[in-house]
Parts: structure tokens; C-alpha cells; sequence
């Protein structure tokens, strides 16, 4: 694995403490991450843990994509999975509702991801862990800040 030298998606929204991060910024990594994920999805593979934390990001502003862990490969393209892992906040409604996914359940993980860097928070929080999987399913999240397009 090469050495990420500039932290990880998820520090980096911290270290913001408040302040926004500029659109074409928020478009570059967000774009890195769709190609990357194509790549994997090219090849059957779901992360299935897809997240901030494991979003790895150079100096130069290169994203690399880690932690295939629990990443699984999928047999054919109709295939779906059934085991339920991943971080709550990311979680597709349909691993919170203990239904068979395919590759969308990245898709969902990189939509929070996108929501976040925006927002700067994820766009569904909750005390316990019943509570957040009642928002997933339900999918109301406040608007992204009016400052983007």
C-alpha cells in the first residue's frame, strides 16, 4: 500500500472545524472516489465499509481507497450479498434492513461521504443505533448548506 501522507477524508473534515470546504475541492476528491469505486465495481468487488476513515488522500490531492477488509466479490453482476457489516453512519437502508444488496450499497456509503464533506457532519446521527437505522430508512437528512450548487 502506498503511503498516504495526507491524512484520511474523515480528518480532514474535522480538521475544517466549521469552515467549509471550496466546491472544486469537494468535486475533485468526490470524483477520484467515483472512478476508484468504478474500478473496484468493474470487477464485482463491493468495500462494503466505505468511509471517511478509509479515504486516504495525498498531499498532492490524490485519494487512494483502503481497508478491503470486508470488501466482497461478487459472483456475477445480478449477485447480491447478505452479511451485514459496516459503520452505522454509512450503512445502505437495505443493510440496515437485513435485505440482500448488490454494488449500490457502495453507492449509498459514497453518498453519505459526499453529504459530509459538504455538510461537514454525516447526514444521519441518532443516540443509539435503532434510532440512526429508523433515519437510514426513512432517508430524511437536513439540506446540504445553501453555499454549494
Amino acid at each position: 500500500m502506498d503511503f498516504a501522507d495526507g491524512g484520511d477524508l474523515q480528518q480532514k473534515c474535522k480538521d475544517q472545524r466549521g469552515k467549509p470546504f471550496a466546491e472544486a475541492q469537494i468535486l475533485d476528491w468526490f470524483t477520484q472516489i467515483c472512478l476508484g469505486m468504478k474500478h473496484s465495481h468493474d470487477r464485482k468487488i463491493i468495500h462494503r465499509d466505505l468511509k471517511g476513515q478509509n479515504v486516504f488522500l495525498t498531499k498532492k490531492g490524490i485519494v487512494q481507497i483502503g481497508d478491503l477488509g470486508i470488501a466482497k466479490v461478487l459472483s456475477g453482476t445480478l449477485a447480491k450479498a447478505r452479511t451485514q457489516v459496516g459503520t452505522p453512519y454509512y450503512l445502505s437502508p437495505e443493510i440496515v434492513q437485513s435485505q440482500p444488496y448488490t454494488l449500490s450499497t457502495d453507492v449509498w456509503s459514497m453518498g453519505v461521504m459526499l453529504y459530509e464533506m459538504a455538510a461537514l457532519k454525516p447526514p444521519f446521527d441518532a443516540p443509539s443505533l435503532q434510532m440512526l437505522s429508523m433515519k437510514i430508512i426513512r432517508g430524511v437528512y437536513n439540506p446540504v448548506p445553501p453555499n454549494y450548487s
